[in-house]
């Protein structure tokens, strides 16, 4: 059972908020916390959402898992593989983070060896890849198990009828960790422009939702995300999307859930994944449970 830890989490942010106000989230946190580690949080939840496009021939599926950070679910990762299989999907994308410096590779593979085959898979890298300081040994495992890796590179499908185009970006941290030139802004530049003038649906698959506005300004249709963890803790009336989240600090915008911004040539959809973790290191979830995201996306009548 994951130990339920709040220690660090105080320590970070007492001093932001102020520790009065800690001590009342603290209060109602300790409230929660029995029931919510010894049940729902050692489960996870599917999250479907349904997507309409005028791009889109016959509709296709889409399983996505994000955040793992190697957490197994049930005995050598049965309970994930088999909510996968069931769903059939026609495509498996990994949003990064999902494996981490804290633990072993075991849960990644033990789930990758479990889905390989099922369908195309793609992998994206999240910042705790990256912090391992040894990434490149993740992607080789990563393509051991036949998924794509899409680093600022894309690839074209045809599914069900439609054509398709998979993109995806590394972590930011790239820069820190692997590449002090990497200039995220200049690759997606150089890669992603030109893909104004396709006609195909046009999806993008990068872990950090907070940098949202960057990504707008390629033509994506669908962009897909994690990293949030769905805000950690979830309130109703005060903290619905989540208390905090890396990179948004408090009451962040972006933590889980589907977002629709209007843009000149249609609207975009942003789905944040809550992710898989069953804490952020840790930081336990309090009424948000990991979950696993499923895309029904179809044809849209004009």
């Amino acid at each position: 059972m994951t130990r339920c830890s709040f220690r660090s989490f105080f320590k970070s942010i007492g001093s932001v908020i102020g520790w009065q106000a800690l001590s009342i989230v603290a209060i109602y946190a300790a409230a929660v916390s029995a029931s919510s580690c010894a049940s729902s949080l050692q489960n996870f939840v599917l999250q479907p959402y349904g997507i309409e496009n005028s791009r889109v021939r016959n509709g296709f599926t889409i399983a996505v898992i994000a955040d793992l950070h190697n957490t197994i679910y049930g005995e050598a990762q049965r309970d994930l593989i088999n909510a996968v299989n069931g769903l059939s999907p026609d495509l498996i994308f990994l949003v990064g983070d999902i494996m981490d410096e804290r633990t072993t590779t075991e849960g990644t593979e033990l789930l990758l060896s479990g889905i390989q085959g099922i369908a195309p898979t793609f992998y994206v890298t999240g910042n705790h890849e990256f912090t391992t300081n040894r990434v490149d040994e993740l992607r080789d495992i990563t393509r051991s198990f036949d998924v794509i890796i899409l680093s600022d590179d894309y690839e074209k499908l045809s599914i069900q009828g439609a054509e398709v185009i998979v993109a995806g970006i590394e972590d930011p941290f790239k820069k820190k960790h692997e590449d002090k030139n990497y200039d995220q802004d200049r690759v997606m530049e150089e890669r992603f422009r030109g893909l104004e003038d396709s006609s195909a649906y046009r999806i993008l698959i990068a872990h950090r939702p907070e940098r949202i506005e960057q990504y707008l300004t390629y033509p994506f249709d669908l962009i897909v995300s994690g990293h949030a963890h769905g805000g950690q803790w979830r309130f109703k009336g005060w903290a619905k999307n989540g208390l905090y989240a890396p990179n948004q600090g408090f009451f962040p915008k972006y933590a889980g859930g589907l977002y629709l911004w209007e843009m000149p040539d249609g609207t975009v959809i942003h789905i944040v994944s809550r992710g898989l973790s069953l804490t952020t290191p840790k930081i336990l979830r309090i009424n948000n449970p990991p979950e696993l995201v499923f895309l029904e996306i179809q044809e849209k009548n004009e």
